[in-house]
């Protein structure tokens, strides 16, 4: 039940101000990158500029695998047709990683007469290479001479990761609306566990892509000089992200996907965690960017006119790629293809792919016409008998694994407690870090303090209240207090589901206010009374404000793109409450309680402010590590936040509050 009425009972309005926070932190971003692309005037200056997109996309992702181990390739099947044959092909693109993919061989491909080829990355159709338009696109090309890699991506087609071969279910989709959205629910779920590991799942969706080009290479019927790239949606990202990571590609085309930064965040649109790359805003890859990386070469931009990916941000995209091909003097290698329909590989994207790869690859005339080819049923291209790899392959590892290798690499012993031999000088440097990295000493305005509405029940007395928090961003609170205030406890900050839920345990809130004089139930952005308006209600993407493509998750993943968090915002505004119950009472101490993932939020609350000298956490979610390195772990997108384990995670955070009594609701030794 909310306890304020819409836009904080009139007083204020509130329910955009975090999107329009986000958007205004996002123009200068904004200036700053189109102040660089303006400047590259020369080719020099386009080679340097491709250079620092390159490292800050690696950064951003986690780097890529070192060794390129053997792919154990193994042909499970062919089928012939008209023109060209498949072939059902498993490879490993890291060992024990399965890769399954369907391989279109054109009658006439041989050692001796070997073809180009082109590496057809699918987008996010739960059957991915067995879809029917992927197949009608791969048939077509196969059918003009080329050979063709149809790649199943993670979580798609037969590369479930949540899999379970007993049940035949996948849990992690358990409580999804629609089969079809399974695969981008796994690619959400994943993305989190990576991004708290300072990574990115499109870490393997881009590995994937440069082992299925060294397949490619090292087949006898393919012209390892002439391979391209395509796909549509996320396979028009995964095609963007490979031109900008292999040199290899001679040509490509990204179809539905490339618009630009400032066209989507007006949108309002989810999109699926591989999608969102730490600091994308703030220095890039923008979308323009994978373009420019592939400058000189030919590249054709596939697009529909009515996508939900808006046309006028594709035109933007690629007049700024333009001005760069134009540095080379190759400026018909760049072009622009709008099919008028909505989003999807139809007839008129494929003709256009296959004439660019005709063109480029072929050195032939641009004059093919699809004839809309028949399809093979899905049970016959799959590469495995019960259709997924984990079936196959009983130790088949999957993207959890991955995760939990390389954050044991990369942050080793991130699990428990570092060693300290100055409790107080570690104490002070990660809070020096911490306020850097979270940006907690920016601008505090005056607190400016309202309370709008007070009301009795018996010995409490319950007061609406709402403050600054920052300039236009306004935090609500309900402040309770007993009338009987002579206790030596401290004051309590109380971080819930904020004060919708006090409804629900009105009288455990009424008694914690006797014990402490005065508790504060806090709404943090996007929560309880300043809860966001919803920013997204595509149907087909979940919509929901909590949904894997819901609102939360949506300014999330816009926040982590311009370089912070909600759980950095989210920070700021707890110690600004705390901020207020100081200078309401005028006391030294103070009590902070968090419920659930709100535990993370008084634990980092803490570590900044000396006066909390209390910190207790009540069913707290696992931390980061645990998070980013098992299968089952709660999900709540407010804690979506890059580069958390063993830098702010709860071992380390713990270990800065030993002078702090703490009283932990669980196992607390598994992280000392």
């Amino acid at each position: 039940m909310r306890q304020f009425n819409e836009n904080v009972d009139g007083y204020y309005d509130v329910e955009n101000q975090l999107p329009r926070y986000l958007r205004r932190m996002a123009e200068p971003q904004f200036e700053r990158g189109d102040e660089r692309r303006a400047a590259i005037d020369s080719v020099s200056a386009a080679e340097a500029h491709r250079e620092r997109v390159r490292e800050h996309f690696f950064e951003a992702i986690g780097g890529l695998p070192e060794d390129r181990t053997d792919l154990n390739a193994t042909r499970t099947g062919r089928l012939e047709y008209d023109g060209y044959a498949v072939e059902t092909v498993i490879f490993e693109s890291l060992p024990g990683f399965h890769v399954t993919t369907n391989v279109y061989v054109p009658d006439g491909a041989s050692p001796a007469e070997p073809r180009p080829a082109v590496l057809f990355v699918c987008g996010h159709a739960a059957t991915a290479k067995t879809a029917d338009g992927y197949q009608k696109g791969c048939i077509d090309l196969a059918r003009n001479g080329f050979v063709v890699l149809a790649v199943d991506p993670i979580g798609q087609g037969e590369r479930h990761q949540f899999y379970d071969p007993e049940t035949g279910s996948i849990p992690v989709s358990d409580d999804s609306r629609d089969y079809p959205r399974v695969n981008t629910r796994e690619h959400t779920y994943l993305a989190r566990q990576c991004a708290f590991a300072r990574a990115n799942v499109a870490r393997y969706f881009v590995w994937d892509g440069i082992r299925a080009l060294d397949y490619l290479e090292s087949r006898p019927d393919v012209d390892a000089d002439r391979l391209g790239v395509t796909g549509n949606s996320g396979g028009g990202m995964q095609t963007s992200y490979l031109m900008l990571a292999d040199d290899r590609i001679a040509a490509a085309v990204p179809c539905c996907f490339i618009t630009s930064k400032e066209a989507y965040m007006k949108t309002g649109q989810g999109q699926d965690g591989e999608q969102i790359v730490h600091r994308a805003i703030d220095r890039g890859p923008r979308y323009d960017d994978f373009l420019l990386a592939f400058a000189p070469k030919p590249a054709l931009i596939g697009a529909a006119q009515s996508d939900f990916l808006c046309i006028e941000g594709t035109r933007q995209s690629y007049g700024r790629a333009s001005r760069v091909y134009d540095r080379y003097d190759e400026g018909d290698a760049l072009d622009l293809t709008v099919a008028e329909s909505t989003h999807g590989f139809g007839p008129e994207l494929r003709e256009a792919t296959v004439n660019w790869f005709r063109r480029h690859l072929l050195d032939e005339p641009p004059t093919f016409e699809t004839a809309d080819p028949a399809t093979e049923d899905q049970e016959r291209l799959e590469c495995t008998d019960a259709g997924e790899v984990k079936d196959a392959f009983p130790d088949e590892r999957t993207v959890v694994d991955l995760n939990r290798e390389y954050a044991n690499a990369t942050a080793p012993g991130a699990a428990t407690a570092p060693a300290v031999d100055n409790e107080a000088a570690y104490a002070r440097r990660l809070r020096s870090r911490l306020v850097d990295r979270f940006d907690l000493e920016r601008d505090r305005p005056e607190l400016h303090p309202r309370t709008i509405q007070t009301g009795s029940e018996g010995d409490v007395t319950w007061e609406k209240v709402f403050f600054l928090s920052e300039r236009e961003v306004v935090v609500t609170a309900i402040v309770v207090t007993a009338d009987e205030e002579d206790t030596e406890e401290p004051l309590v900050l109380l971080l819930e589901e904020g004060t919708d839920e006090i409804e629900e345990r009105r009288d455990v809130v009424a008694s914690l206010a006797r014990d402490h004089g005065t508790v504060v139930v806090a709404d943090p952005r996007g929560v309880g009374g300043v809860r966001s308006r919803t920013v997204n209600t595509r149907q087909q993407n979940g919509g929901g404000y909590d949904d894997y493509h819901g609102t939360v998750n949506k300014l999330a993943s816009d926040a982590l793109m311009l370089g912070t968090s909600l759980l950095a915002l989210q920070t700021f505004d707890v110690l600004r409450a705390v901020e207020y119950l100081r200078s309401r009472l005028d006391e030294e101490e103070i009590a902070i309680e968090g419920h659930g993932p709100w535990g993370i939020h008084a634990l980092l609350a803490a570590v900044v402010e000396p006066s909390i000298r209390t910190v207790s956490a009540v069913e707290p979610f696992p931390s980061f590590y645990e998070q980013a390195t098992t299968e089952e772990i709660p999900v709540d997108h407010r804690l979506n936040v890059h580069g958390i384990v063993g830098e702010f995670d709860v071992p380390q955070l713990l270990a800065a509050l030993g002078d702090r009594e703490i009283d932990w609701d669980g196992d607390l030794s598994r992280y000392q």
